[in-house]
């Protein structure tokens, strides 16, 4: 019997990727202050919000993608015993 109170498996992914966001936007607005306060940095901040965005990026598409596949081979193994039984 399902726990009423356990988040689903989309209420889950949802929760970690506004959380992910949310780290993503508190890095930049602290490199924005730092770049305000010490100008060099203008290229360290450039460099990482090239470099930053992508990875983020391709970390939830992959890890969503992935996260499918696992479901998929979980609902066929289940699929496969229930008719070996």
């Amino acid at each position: 019997m399902a726990n009423r109170n356990s988040p689903t498996a989309g209420q889950s992914n949802a929760a970690t990727a506004l959380a992910l966001v949310g780290l993503v936007v508190v890095a930049l607005a602290l490199l924005g202050l730092m770049v305000l306060v010490l100008p060099p940095l203008v290229g360290i901040f450039w460099v990482v919000v090239i470099f930053a965005v992508p990875a983020v990026f391709h970390y939830v598409v992959w890890g969503w993608w992935l996260s499918q596949m696992r479901d998929r081979d979980d609902e066929a193994g289940e699929r496969v015993e229930k008719f070996e039984d």
